[in-house]
């Protein structure tokens, strides 16, 4: 519960959230103390003053020290140390103040607990066995669809250890979402600039592709060396990227330590960067293929005129089906191996309508522009 916290004059108070525990507390793991006192025997009650542990930060809110007093309802309460780990803090939620750890009975004794005030009951039961046991995950499920089945009126919100946080289970599940969807548009954005870095390329490299054809050289064989030329370039960056891939878990882990309550575990992660090189290269074919088989039919004097990028013609069926076919690869690799497949799968046909929609309103822009009235000329 929250409560006020207040110096025995009166003139500082703070905000606590108090915590109330009994003879079992902690079922499992050790809260420990900073000055190494006992835990319960440190929170008995010693003539008219009950004993507490608090968080330091309350010390310093209210200007005390170890062995000073506060108040708290109708009673006192002795700082007999401060707390240096608390096992199950992550599982209470926000807190919005200080931690103020006191005995049950003291709770009981304080009058704090009146019709009407916010009280939070959270109940720890430690099952017997491993996981193969009668405390095993299945077994757990088993006993909460029992009880939520027995007691459908009970009120209360039953947590196990595969979820004892869900408002942090909440929020990584956001955050998951958040990257899933920062994932997908990083790969359609890098897939627009691939397509239109190569279409940038070849129309570089246009009078260069006019003289292989002049001399004899096939469509297929200018397609080729250009895809080897791409490909080549591609390798390059996902190179970069599996470097800076391979660091960044290390460089974030360094600076999360000092943020997190949480140890942060950083490592080598192959399965994951081996996806790299697998979605760089889909992705570099997906995007690059299209461009590249519209100059296997384009005549030297087409390239030599500059109409490179201006007129408009389909690719070869072959190149077509190949687009296809990896794009294809690419959205189902993206959309299964995606922890939020759903979302991926509406990302992913979102995307694919949008192309089709922007392409059909392009050329029917086009269409219309053919089919309009000539303006006469403009004077400036």
């Amino acid at each position: 519960m929250r409560a006020m916290a207040r110096v025995p004059s009166g003139d500082v108070q703070a905000l606590v959230e108090v915590k109330a525990i009994d003879g079992a507390y902690p079922l499992f793991g050790h809260l420990d103390l900073t000055h190494g006192s006992e835990l319960h025997p440190a929170m008995r009650k010693s003539g008219e003053v009950w004993g507490a542990v608090v968080d330091p930060e309350l010390l310093a809110r209210l200007d005390i020290k170890v062995g000073d007093e506060v108040t708290l309802g109708y009673t006192r309460l002795k700082i007999v140390d401060t707390i240096a780990s608390e096992p199950d803090k992550l599982s209470g939620g926000i807190d919005f103040g200080p931690r103020l750890m006191i005995s049950r009975a003291w709770l009981e004794a304080s009058k704090l607990l009146q019709p009407g005030t916010l009280v939070r009951w959270h109940y720890r039961v430690a099952l017997n066995g491993g996981d193969a046991g009668p405390s095993g995950l299945a077994a757990i499920r088993a006993i909460r669809t029992e009880a939520d089945k027995r007691f459908p009126d009970a009120g209360w919100c039953i947590r196990s250890r595969d979820n004892a946080a869900p408002g942090l289970r909440r929020n990584i599940d956001r955050f998951t979402q958040f990257l899933t969807l920062v994932g997908l548009n990083a790969l359609v954005g890098g897939g627009v600039g691939v397509a239109n870095a190569v279409r940038a390329f070849l129309d570089a490299k246009r009078l260069v592709i006019a003289t292989f054809k002049c001399v004899g050289a096939s469509g297929v064989f200018v397609f080729r060396l250009y895809l080897v030329q791409i490909m080549m370039l591609a390798g390059c960056g996902i190179f970069i990227g599996l470097v800076l891939g391979a660091l960044v878990p290390f460089a974030a882990g360094a600076a999360l330590s000092q943020v997190l309550p949480v140890d942060v575990i950083a490592g080598g992660y192959p399965s994951e960067l081996a996806l790299g090189p697998v979605y760089g290269v889909l992705t570099a074919l997906a995007f690059a293929l299209w461009p590249l088989g519209r100059v296997h039919d384009v005549p030297p004097t087409a390239l030599f005129r500059d109409e490179i990028g201006t007129r408009m013609r389909l690719p070869r069926r072959r190149y077509m089906v190949a687009v296809a076919v990896t794009v294809l690869l690419l959205a189902g690799l993206a959309v299964g191996l995606s922890y939020e497949k759903l979302i991926a799968l509406i990302y992913v046909a979102a995307a694919a309508a949008s192309f089709v929609l922007l392409f059909a309103v392009g050329r029917g822009l086009m269409a219309l522009a053919r089919h309009a009235r000539p303006v006469g000329p403009f004077c400036l």
